[in-house]
């Protein structure tokens, strides 16, 4: 069996030493490299209380007593009696608000347990405020919870619920993204390659627009004098740039998922792991995968690429932390250029 299983590895090594995959460059349209300064979603946050719970609520909370007793006050109800009740639960209220969102819109709202509460299963938000940054009040959330379902269709976090469309905007939002007949370009991953490419492009479609590099790297774009500015900005949004990005090779430990881009080479190197060894070699050498006396040694040649070695070691039946330790090996001796980011 292991005899069979060696041979397997040798053929599939001499497959990667006559084969090298091309990764043909990648157009993106503008509109998904770059945002419009001054224009984006607005966060909004409150607190509210939750009530028809089946005895899931907050209990000894003096923070939701307090909130029901101040409730019940506003309704014209006094009373001094302790109001211990399981049915009710303090929450904090979330959501975002999109740009050029008007008075009367819909917008979901996230409601979060802040109490001792068990599950807002069945529960129903009391009118609750929701204020911005500048402590104004934009949406007045009310409505009947929500419970996402998790895998399987089985209930996801009984103490996290959404109210769908239970945000009512109450103030207009109006982005101030134009001024002086100006919009600033921002890169989502700063790249002075990519920066080039956009002032280029929108310099040869759009002469007087005079796109320059502005302070904090914004671009800053004019627009033309004969042309709206929807038009100007969809017409620049559809420009198409071929970005060259530093390359990356993300792990994430705790389940094992390896992202990495399709061309990022190895140099000639040698790790060896609990009987299984990776020979990278020069573009001199003609060794082949071999059994040796204490495991299994894969040699690959030094054109061969990081997608070609973690292929090769799944067929080879490595385990993935095995596969993970041996990137951060190669990568530690220098031997991997990319930018290794572990989560």
């Amino acid at each position: 069996m292991n005899s069979i299983k060696n041979k397997i590895i040798v053929s599939m090594s001499i497959l990667l030493l006559a084969y090298i995959t091309a990764y043909p460059a990648v157009t993106l349209k503008l509109r998904d490299l770059i945002f419009i300064d001054g224009f984006r979603d607005n966060q909004v946050l409150g607190y509210g209380l939750v009530v028809g719970l089946q005895g899931t609520g907050d209990t000894k909370s003096f923070i939701t007593e307090s909130s029901l007793k101040n409730l019940l006050k506003n309704l014209g109800l006094n009373s001094d009696e302790t109001l211990a009740s399981k049915n009710i639960a303090a929450v904090l209220l979330t959501a975002k608000l999109p740009p050029f969102a008007r008075i009367g819109d819909r917008i979901e709202v996230t409601v979060s347990s802040i109490g001792n509460a068990k599950s807002l299963e069945g529960g129903i938000l009391v009118q609750s405020p929701l204020k911005g940054a500048d402590d104004n009040i934009y949406i007045v959330a009310q409505g009947q919870l929500s419970i996402s379902s998790g895998k399987d269709n089985k209930k996801g976090v009984s103490t996290v619920a959404r109210i769908i469309n239970g945000g009512l905007v109450e103030r207009n939002i109006e982005p101030d993204f134009i001024k002086k007949d100006t919009v600033n370009l921002v890169l989502k991953d700063w790249d002075f390659s990519a920066a080039n490419q956009i002032i280029d492009s929108i310099k040869k479609m759009y002469p007087a627009s005079n796109p320059e590099i502005e302070k904090g790297g914004k671009i800053k774009v004019t627009i033309p004098a004969n042309i709206r500015i929807t038009e100007f900005i969809s017409k620049i949004e559809e420009i198409d740039i071929n970005p060259v990005y530093r390359s990356k090779i993300v792990i994430n430990e705790r389940d094992g998922t390896i992202v990495m881009g399709g061309d990022v080479k190895i140099s000639e190197v040698m790790v060896s792991r609990e009987g299984l060894t990776v020979k990278i070699e020069g573009s001199g050498t003609s060794g082949i995968g071999s059994e040796q006396k204490k495991g299994n040694a894969l040699h690959m040649k030094e054109t061969a690429t990081i997608k070609d070695l973690v292929d090769t070691l799944n067929f080879a039946g490595a385990s993935t932390k095995d596969t993970i330790s041996i990137l951060k090996a190669l990568k530690d001796s220098g031997a991997i250029r990319s930018e290794l980011i572990i989560k």
